[in-house]
């Protein structure tokens, strides 16, 4: 800048930058006024910002009494934690229950022989080993089954032998018929209980000539129930009995469980009778034994003809009322097994055809065994058996009225032309004849004279000499069916994923089963039946059905010959390997929940150990005894737990497995008498499905029950108030704070007499002491809770108030709070709404203006502060120019006067 310095003017010595800030500075104060004001703008939004943020922290708490899950929350606690650990979920109802734990469920662990050692000695001879959860051929029945349906009460019996020798039997924690044999059999008397049939049998073992007597005690009715209140002078007496199928079964419970298999849209068979009158009978819609019989006898075909009813034995009985020359008979149609399933698929010379149910109380079908009836296994043919011992006893047995496996073993048993004795096996899947004359040199034979019954039962044979026993090894029992529940059929009685699989047939065509919607894929047979629909859509060579073991299903081929039969996983599922299907084979691909076991006659124990740790059904290890020799055992425990885990093993290879601890589940009683209560189990110590809500785990048993009370979670609710006083007082802090003023400094909140403050704190005020026109009596206002403003605008609560009401009428508080359009926490949450609204609320309104008022002025100080800079621009050019002029004049001035010296000068020489 010309002839300025530092701002000060060579030419004129002004400091004009001074004199351009102190023009500026006096026009910029009106600019400051304006940027004070735009803050002071901001501030109050912010605060009102603040307040809103307040506002709607107390909203939350307000929602929540407006919850239903906040005053309907309830919890449950146990009087004995020791014994009980209890929850309660939103399903809860408030009750109190009496609760005992009675035993804890366990895994079954079973060990062998002792051999050598456990490294080095070799077993010598190749076998396998099976693993197995089911196929026992006397599982009881519960005594819930018992007394169509009613069941037993539970209780205490008195037993007195004929030595006159008494002893009161505890039966209260019994859960099936061959628990109460056991806790007899344990007693010192000398009376053996065992089962038969239907019905218990008491048998005096002892010399005793007196009364062999069954009574109750303490006025129960245990003994009535269970069929065996009697008193008789004899050594042996039947009880009553209290076991027959009813109309009322379900078809899931009869034929072992096994339920009948029916066509679907078709009719599944035929009575002919003796007129010739034809009868197609369609089960679709049967789901109970009844609705057999009245789908029968309500036929349109059928006027009379045939009547059908479950006996007094509890079996199926038709009856052919007609007269004429053609046979009485039950055919199949369709290829339906329902007719053999049901036992009526034969002919009634007589006029009536009778079809066994059930096994009874603890035995099995003979048409279950080796797989079950299907259409591919062997139809059984009961006729005559030929044995003879080894002393040269012969005789014949006719089976043909046998239907059941107790009933063929009876027949054996009280045969006394031979010295032959029938039972089941060690492992209970299957039976042994044993020779009792066992003189040298000879054998027993069994051969089957009519019918296949020795064959089919797996003990036809001519023992080489000195051999008196036949064993039939497993009968595979059909224990897996149909209606089998996926949500246990995986490992170890987990669920089977969802998911879909690919199979292949052995002419290459592959197809995909959509297995993933579980609504529709429940079962085993839900599998099958998708399995073969799309196979069939396809035109793949593809059959499922069960298979033949009596423990699964096969996916098995019908044709073709270049490949192996494959089942794949499609995108990374599991749905095949929990089927027990993932994998190819010739044939097919069988799916069992029995594990076989590879032992080669060169593995020792530890090998043997480690082959088994690999199939994940169990875990061995092997122990020392401590004995001297042969001190090595292998001990298995079974991964699963509770009854259902019990491992059944089978081996041809002797390696004397014996029961080292039980598989049991846990049993708990439900109520304190146990003559009014009722046992329930769980193979895992948790009870969640034991009392609807009640997550239940049994942490130990007792000898006394443990009260378990399920009530509103008070403790909840006050907390939800509590709550909602916290955010209302932090709200009035927050309004203190912005609403202050300082006298000795002058100073004031930012909110400092605002409107927008008063009316919102005016207007929640009025709501919390208002008397709300809500229906109930004792509760109005939240004074009535012992909610009340203290001296600083601020809530307190008198919590013994509060507390008694909760006492009195819990009922009241929730009304209060949420009655429709009236409850305090609706209307409260309706008002604060009306201010926090992010689109209409007051809030909003007031600071959508003080953002637009600020914007305006900040835009205005902006527009200044420019128009200024161009001022103060224009000012110093001015006095640059100013200072120019001057300087020139200066100059001028200069160079006159040094114009006028010389000349001075000059004339001075002259």
């Amino acid at each position: 800048m010309s002839g300025i310095s530092s701002g000060v003017g060579l030419a004129t010595g002004l400091n004009i930058t001074e004199i351009v800030d102190a023009i500026i500075g006096v026009q910029r104060n009106a600019l400051v006024r304006l940027a004070d004001r735009a803050s002071a703008f901001q501030a109050t939004e912010g605060g009102i910002k603040t307040l809103e943020a307040n506002l709607l922290t107390l909203n939350s708490s307000v929602q929540k009494l407006n919850l239903e899950s906040t005053f309907e929350t309830l919890q449950a606690t146990s009087s004995d934690t020791s014994q009980f650990s209890v929850a309660a979920n939103s399903t809860a109802t408030s009750a109190s229950y009496q609760l005992q734990g009675l035993r804890k469920s366990s895994n079954h662990q079973a060990i062998s022989n002792g051999f050598a050692d456990s490294d080095t000695t070799q077993i010598g001879t190749a076998t396998t080993i099976t693993l197995s959860n089911g196929g026992k051929l006397d599982e009881p029945k519960l005594l819930e089954e018992l007394n169509d349906g009613l069941g037993v009460q539970r209780g205490s019996i008195r037993i007195t032998d004929r030595d006159g020798q008494t002893e009161v039997i505890d039966l209260t924690k019994t859960l099936t018929v061959e628990d109460v044999v056991n806790e007899i059999n344990k007693s010192a008397t000398s009376i053996v209980a065992s089962i038969e049939d239907d019905h218990l049998v008491f048998t005096d073992t002892g010399s005793g000539v007196g009364t062999l007597k069954v009574g109750e005690v303490s006025g129960g009715q245990t003994a009535a129930d269970l069929g065996i209140l009697k008193s008789v002078v004899a050594s042996t007496f039947n009880g009553d009995s209290v076991y027959r199928i009813t109309s009322d079964f379900n078809l899931s419970q009869i034929n072992d469980g096994n339920g009948i298999t029916t066509v679907t849209g078709s009719d599944d068979f035929q009575i002919t009778t003796a007129d010739a009158s034809t009868i197609d009978v369609n089960l679709d819609t049967a789901q109970t034994v009844g609705d057999v019989v009245d789908l029968i006898n309500n036929n349109g075909a059928n006027g009379g003809k045939v009547t059908a009813a479950i006996d007094v034995n509890g079996k199926l009985s038709l009856t052919d009322n007609t007269a004429g020359g053609t046979t009485f008979e039950v055919t199949a149609l369709n290829s339906s097994l329902a007719a053999r399933e049901l036992g009526i698929q034969t002919t009634g010379p007589g006029g009536t055809i009778t079809g066994t149910l059930s096994g009874g109380l603890n035995s099995v079908l003979l048409r279950s065994l080796n797989g079950g009836v299907s259409s591919t296994g062997t139809v059984l043919n009961a006729g005559q058996v030929n044995f003879i011992d080894g002393a040269g006893g012969n005789t014949t047995i006719d089976f043909s009225s046998a239907e059941t496996l107790d009933e063929v073993i009876d027949l054996i048993n009280a045969n006394g032309s031979i010295q032959i004795e029938a039972s089941l096996d060690a492992t209970k899947t299957g039976i042994q004849i044993k020779d009792t004359s066992a003189p040298s040199g000879t054998s027993i034979e069994i051969q089957d004279v009519s019918g296949n019954l020795a064959g089919f039962l797996k003990i036809e044979a001519v023992l080489a000499d000195s051999k008196h026993t036949v064993s039939s090894g497993s009968l595979d029992l059909r224990y897996i069916n149909e209606d089998s529940s996926l949500s246990t059929y995986a490992k170890n009685g987990t669920a089977v994923a969802a998911g879909s699989i690919r199979v292949t047939d052995r002419d290459g065509v592959s197809f995909n089963v959509d297995l993933s919607d579980t609504s529709t894929t429940k079962t085993v047979g839900d599998v099958l039946t998708k399995i073969n629909d799309a196979a069939t859509t396809a035109g793949a060579k593809i059959n499922a059905r069960l298979n033949d073991t009596g423990d699964g299903f096969i996916v098995e081929s019908t044709g073709g010959s270049s490949f192996d039969v494959k089942v794949e996983e499609l995108s990374s599922g599991t749905v095949a390997a929990d089927l027990g299907i993932l994998g190819s084979g010739t044939t097919g691909v069988d799916s069992r929940q029995t594990t076989v076991i590879t032992v080669d006659a060169t593995d020792t124990l530890d090998d043997i150990a480690e082959k088994v740790n690999a199939t994940g059904i169990a875990s061995a290890t092997i122990i020392d005894d401590g004995t001297a020799f042969n001190s090595a055992r292998l001990s298995f425990t079974s991964s699963r737990s509770g009854a259902a885990g019990e491992l059944i093993l089978e081996s041809s290879f002797d390696f004397g497995f014996t029961t080292s601890v039980d598989a049991d589940d846990a049993l708990i009683r439900i109520g304190s008498n146990p003559q009014t209560s009722f046992l329930l189990t769980s193979s895992t110590n948790s009870f969640d499905d034991a009392i609807t809500g009640l997550e239940i785990d049994l942490l130990s048993t007792s000898t006394s029950a443990a009260t378990i009370n399920v009530a509103r979670d008070t403790a909840g609710i006050k907390t939800s108030i509590n709550s909602f006083i916290s955010s209302y007082n932090n709200f009035i802090d927050a309004k203190d704070a912005l609403t202050d003023f300082n006298p000795d400094t002058n100073e004031r909140g930012v909110l400092n007499g605002s409107s927008v403050v008063l009316t919102t704190v005016s207007r929640l005020e009025g709501l919390i002491t208002k008397k709300l026109s809500v229906s109930n009596n004792s509760i109005k206002s939240m004074s009535d809770l012992g909610v009340q403003f203290g001296g600083d605008g601020k809530l307190t609560l008198n919590s013994s108030i509060l507390d008694q009401v909760l006492i009195d009428d819990p009922g009241a508080i929730t009304e209060f709070f949420q009655q429709d359009d009236k409850g305090f926490a609706v209307v409260m949450e309706e008002v604060i709404t009306t201010m926090t609204d992010p689109f209409t609320g007051t809030f909003k309104a007031q600071i959508d203006s003080l953002q637009a008022s600020a914007l305006a002025l900040n835009t205005r100080v902006d527009d200044l502060n420019s128009i200024l800079e161009d001022r103060r621009e224009r000012l110093i050019r001015q006095f640059t120019l100013q200072e120019t002029i001057v300087n020139q004049l200066n100059s001028q001035q200069t160079a006159l006067e040094g114009l006028q010296l010389l000349t001075f000068n000059n004339s001075n020489k002259r």
